[in-house]
């Protein structure tokens, strides 16, 4: 389901009620608030990824460009997509071990993600896919599967991203028993793609909403700064925990707050250890990335969930221009050295 919208009235775009909060919460892991001057301006929403995709173009009444993003979305959801039947990761992953030929995007976004593979030592790793499926987490029906530990001790004998082997637009899985999911990668890596399109047709205010992983384009119409929200890591909050002011940024959060579920009085969320292949429990709630592209902030947003407080921080500080924010159980705020000032 798609939804266009065009606005081309001044009038003054106040602070988020707390109605539309709510619904921008349920959706993203950062929400736009501020009070300003509107000028024209197109929209569209849509569900891709499985997830809610919106774009956000400013200062035109231009719907094409938007038509476009959301054919290029189409395009890529067929390349990257673990469960459509023919996409290139579904061709790997079904390949029992031989060399499938992929598309040069597919093999560009497997290069990147492989990179964080390899600089987390594994705490990010895309061949989590044989646990992932064991707990088979449901996001919509809060539902899921406790697995067995002997399935998933065989689970994990089959995730290393030392499996993939890359060469050029060959891929071939050393084990025939590994499986790839990009999800905690792909949509970053698409909406810098967006972007960079956008950017390159003479674009300069936008917002790219892919689930949540926020991606700026220049600043707002009249050259204010975006003001983003970022949430706060409980199921049913309704107000940001903090926000930050950014332009030609990305904010993107990893939590425990959406896909998860209760069995027997104990909560299950989805960010899997690819070490023992359960939840992780070390005190975070949240890890928030502050970074220039997306792909950065998806994957290293849940890398540094992995990692815990001070082995991810130290890898946070280890790296130019990457900035996060790190929010415990009790919701204390941990953030990096160069973390941006709170707006108020």
């Amino acid at each position: 389901m798609i939804f266009f919208r065009t606005s081309s009235k001044n009038h003054r775009r106040c602070k988020i009620t707390s109605a539309m909060l709510v619904f921008l919460l349920l959706f993203a892991a950062g929400t736009l608030s501020g009070c300003e001057k509107e000028t024209a301006s197109v929209s569209k929403t849509g569900f891709f990824l499985d997830t809610v995709v919106s774009i956000t173009l400013y200062d035109t009444e231009n719907t094409s460009p938007l038509e476009e993003c959301f054919s290029r979305l189409a395009s890529y959801e067929k390349l990257f997509s673990r469960t459509q039947e023919g996409s290139d990761v579904w061709r790997i992953n079904h390949s029992d071990g031989n060399p499938v030929e992929v598309s040069a995007e597919t093999a560009d976004l497997l290069e990147k993600a492989l990179s964080y593979c390899r600089l987390s030592d594994g705490a990010f790793d895309i061949t989590i896919a044989p646990v992932l499926t064991l707990w088979n987490f449901d996001a919509d029906q809060k539902t899921g599967t406790v697995p067995d530990e002997s399935d998933l001790i065989d689970a994990l004998s089959h995730v290393g991203y030392k499996n993939i082997q890359l060469d050029g637009t060959t891929v071939t899985l050393l084990d025939p028993d590994t499986s790839i999911d990009l999800g905690g990668i792909a949509k970053g890596y698409i909406a810098d793609l967006l972007k960079e399109d956008l950017v390159s047709a003479g674009y300069t205010s936008g917002i790219i909403d892919l689930g949540g992983n926020i991606l700026t384009i220049g600043s707002k119409p009249h050259g204010q700064d975006f003001c983003i929200g970022v949430r706060t890591p409980k199921p049913d909050a309704t107000q940001p925990l903090t926000t930050i002011s950014c332009r030609n940024a990305s904010v993107v959060t990893s939590g425990t707050y959406e896909r998860y579920f209760i069995e027997n009085g104990k909560r299950y969320h989805h960010i899997l250890s690819p070490f023992d292949g359960h939840p992780v429990e070390n005190g975070l709630a949240s890890v928030t990335i502050f970074s220039e592209h997306s792909v950065d902030g998806d994957a290293l947003s849940t890398a540094c969930f992995v990692l815990g407080p001070e082995k991810g921080m130290a890898l946070i500080e280890s790296l130019d221009g990457i900035e996060a924010l790190f929010v415990t159980d009790d919701l204390e705020m941990k953030p990096s050295s160069g973390w941006p000032d709170a707006t108020t």
